[in-house]
């Protein structure tokens, strides 16, 4: 399908790998100037397709750093069409082994750098008068899971500013939605298969298995999958959707809306 990205600018976060990293490669693909933006990228720009991938070095748990990146990425390339935000994951832990500590961390990677990045993105497409940001989230707003609480509580707070960003932002001509992945092949899904291994005195491929039981398409996501679909909603054949939530997960959220 073609989806009339070629030639714009897009903001990718968190993208030295795993969905940020598939992300970045697939809007390159598709004809884009992608700025992948990470605490480690490489040092030369990568040509992809029509596309490239310019690197751009930063932390998102740095405040300062944050709050100057849209401005950075707009200043060197004139605009700003896509702005895909991504957000490492944090700790994995019950609620009540948590310290202040943690969610302060969290905080800190999940919601502050959400709010940064989308409110400046939304200015700059507000004054261009067109414009998709695509929060890439979790579906453990939707549905959240055992040891999961940091990565719920905050993800939930920065769906409902997606949410209402969109809202605010439709008149302008400027689009915004969540995707929100499910158990996706990833190296932080390893991690925390292998994390789990441990503490049940399980195999990896038993811990695995029992992640995929409860995915009724029987595995779990490919990257490029997710990629995909944030493609799509970032692009002007997705020109009516905003304000959407949109599950990739192999059906394993039961929820009926």
């Amino acid at each position: 399908m073609y989806l009339g990205l070629e030639k714009g600018v897009a903001l990718v976060t968190a993208a030295s790998r795993g969905i940020g990293r598939a992300v970045a490669e697939r809007l390159a693909l598709e004809g884009m100037t992608v700025v992948a933006a990470a605490r480690t990228v490489g040092s030369h720009v990568e040509d992809l397709g029509d596309g490239r991938i310019v690197p751009f070095e930063v932390d998102l748990a740095d405040a300062e750093a944050t709050a100057a990146l849209v401005d950075s990425v707009a200043e060197v390339h004139g605009s700003i069409d896509v702005a895909v935000l991504n957000t490492p994951g944090p700790k994995i832990l019950p609620t009540l082994d948590t310290v202040w500590s943690d969610w302060q961390a969290a905080h800190d990677l999940l919601l502050r750098p959400v709010v940064q990045l989308g409110t400046a993105a939304a200015r700059r497409m507000r004054e261009q008068g067109s414009g998709s940001i695509v929060l890439l989230s979790s579906t453990w707003v939707r549905q959240p899971a055992l040891g999961g609480v940091l990565s719920s509580s905050y993800r939930s707070a920065a769906s409902a500013f997606a949410k209402t960003l969109a809202a605010e932002l439709a008149p302008d001509g400027v689009r915004v939605n969540q995707l929100m992945p499910g158990a996706t092949g990833t190296d932080r899904m390893q991690g925390i298969v292998e994390m789990k291994s441990r503490s049940h005195g399980t195999t990896v491929e038993q811990e695995i298995a029992t992640v995929v039981r409860d995915i009724p398409l029987g595995r779990w996501a490919e990257a490029t999958e997710i990629a995909d679909a944030v493609a799509f909603l970032a692009s002007p054949r997705a020109s009516f959707v905003t304000g959407t939530s949109l599950s990739v997960d192999g059906g394993a959220v039961r929820a009926a809306h």
